[in-house]
């Protein structure tokens, strides 16, 4: 990112910290003022007959934290040269904040109530006025990406049609003669 090094999350003192401190994809922020952790099972409407396994009925939405972050321009930085090369640390937090939101990777973040594994940003809202003239104070919503593990199974090494159908032993058949053309072959003597 623009003026910051890479983070090494396994290096020393990051890696002490990463899983310590709360952090947002191994950036550490002046203050998190403020979390809301929300996490939502959806449970169909319909009706579900007794004995019905339930996990068929309910599953649950990814999770969501929002977190209000706190920025300053004359406190100095957790990590050495973390939000370093723009003309203050509070936009440049702001900027790194864009930053990873326009990558759209997945993040890891950690919090106090617990650690959150792909998170993406999709929202940062940063009011500026007077109050924040030296300083950042924004909040930032983070949603779960969903992942599933997919598998392919070869299930038969059979092809599943053939060219040649098995339709038994054929035989002629005979047909029965209704009453009515009994009746019409004794008359015209057939």
């Amino acid at each position: 990112m623009a003026g910051n090094p890479i983070l090494d999350l396994n290096s020393q003192p990051i890696a002490s910290l990463v899983y310590l401190k709360t952090n947002v994809g191994g950036y550490f922020f002046d203050a998190y003022l403020r979390s809301t952790h929300a996490s939502r099972l959806n449970i169909t409407e319909h009706p579900v007959q007794t004995g019905a396994a339930l996990t068929d009925h309910a599953f649950l939405q990814p999770k969501e934290l929002t977190m209000e972050i706190g920025m300053s321009d004359t406190a100095a930085s957790l990590i050495p040269g973390q939000f370093t090369g723009g003309w203050s640390r509070s936009v440049q937090a702001f900027k790194v904040l864009q930053e990873l939101q326009a990558l759209r990777v997945p993040l890891q973040v950690h919090t106090r109530l617990g650690l959150y594994q792909n998170m993406l940003i999709e929202e940062i809202n940063a009011p500026d006025d007077y109050t924040t003239l030296y300083g950042l104070r924004c909040t930032v919503t983070l949603r779960e990406i969903m992942v599933a593990q997919v598998r392919t199974v070869k299930i038969s090494s059979k092809p599943a049609v053939t060219d040649q159908i098995n339709r038994g032993k054929q035989e002629p058949k005979s047909v029965d003669v209704s009453t009515l053309e009994q009746i019409r072959r004794k008359v015209s003597g057939g």
